[in-house]
């Protein structure tokens, strides 16, 4: 009887040793996953935080219009409600790393019937083996006073901060000036920097020429 019982037992052993086998040549082969594992979509939640209201009279109007900064997963954007609240403006913006943010926002005539809202944006912070920080401004540009007309470009880079090899460092903070430089009645962008200048030209329905 005895016998019989470790007969019993040793076969048991072999057929679950074996069927353990064969259970983690299919794991690893990627073969029959879904036999031992119950399937399951991961649900993603969107982030969106907002930031504080900025009233701003836009159009001349006398109503003002609310400005607010949102971060959407990560990524910086710009809303703009009307004066009851309604979305009538939202785009996003360009940046490069963690911490960005909207510094500032300048409003100002580029002649009696264009409009451009200057966005200073932090771009945030790369940290990879050295350390890096920029910042840009956005021009959003609109004519007539006709929110529905405006558009958003990218412009040139306001701030640079960089780490550079054997432990030198860079740091420039650029001027942003509006003026007419050709004389057309326009005023133009003009960030500068000593020598360096990089000048945003207004052509007309939200195009810009970069110089």
């Amino acid at each position: 009887m005895v016998h019989q019982l470790a007969l019993f037992l040793s076969l048991f052993s072999l057929a679950a040793f074996a069927q353990d086998e064969r259970f983690y040549r299919e794991l690893l082969a990627g073969e029959s996953l879904t036999n031992f594992t119950e399937k399951s979509e991961m649900v993603v939640t969107p982030i969106s935080v907002l930031g504080k209201l900025y009233h701003i009279d836009l159009n001349g109007d006398g109503l003002s219009e609310k400005l607010r900064p949102v971060k959407d997963d990560g990524t910086d954007a710009l809303l703009i409600l009307d004066s009851f609240g309604n979305e009538i403006f939202r785009a996003n913006l360009w940046s490069s790393g963690g911490e960005s943010v909207i510094r500032k926002l300048r409003l100002v005539n580029l002649s009696e019937s264009v409009k451009c809202l200057i966005i200073f944006l932090d771009e945030g912070v790369t940290k990879g083996t050295q350390f890096e920080s920029t910042g840009r401004i956005s021009l959003l540009s609109y004519e007539n006073n006709d929110l529905k007309s405006m558009k958003l470009v990218q412009g040139p880079h306001i701030f640079h901060e960089k780490e550079a090899p054997r432990d030198q460092y860079l740091r420039r903070s650029y001027n942003v000036d509006v003026t007419d430089l050709n004389g057309d009645g326009v005023r133009d962008v003009v960030v500068h920097y000593n020598h360096i200048q990089r000048i945003m030209m207004y052509e007309g329905k939200g195009i810009w020429k970069r110089l």
